[in-house]
């Protein structure tokens, strides 16, 4: 029975694991290049029709954005392979389990908690207008199957 449950522990551990990266809307198999952040940037400046000085501090953000979403995916293949090594252990032990999840969790929390913070200042840029803009797309998508600012 227990190691029933440590199997099913271990199961249910690398489901969350590929689960996270597997329900990334939008992903783009080689990262994001450069052409598809200057069209992203172009679109939501064009549609909220952003002054230049905004403009170039959305760049800055989506750049930076990009560039720690490249530095936590260079990890990625040296976390597989702990992954693969610790499945093919006899045993599996919980305490490395959740260390290999919240080392995870705390890169994917660094990277929101900047992005958040950048986004925060960005929003104290925008109009009324802008923002109001903002509001009614999200309104208007706001079903699963639609991406924010994709038509």
């Amino acid at each position: 029975m227990k190691k029933r449950n440590v199997i099913l522990t271990t199961l249910f551990s690398l489901l969350i694991i590929v689960g996270f990266g597997a329900c990334r809307h939008g992903y783009h198999r080689g990262g994001f290049d450069e052409f598809d952040l200057a069209a992203a940037t172009n679109r939501i400046a064009s549609r909220l029709d952003l002054s230049e000085s905004q403009k170039s501090e959305l760049k800055e953000i989506i750049t930076d954005i990009a560039t720690s979403a490249k530095e936590m995916r260079a990890d990625r293949e040296t976390r597989h392979r702990e992954l693969a090594n610790l499945v093919r252990q006899d045993t599996i032990d919980r305490e490395t389990v959740d260390m290999m999840i919240t080392a995870k969790f705390d890169q994917m929390r660094e990277l929101a908690d900047n992005a958040a913070s950048r986004l925060i200042a960005f929003h104290a840029t925008l109009s009324p207008e802008q923002r109001e803009k903002i509001a009614e797309h999200v309104e208007e998508h706001t079903a699963a199957d639609r991406g924010f600012f994709r038509q």
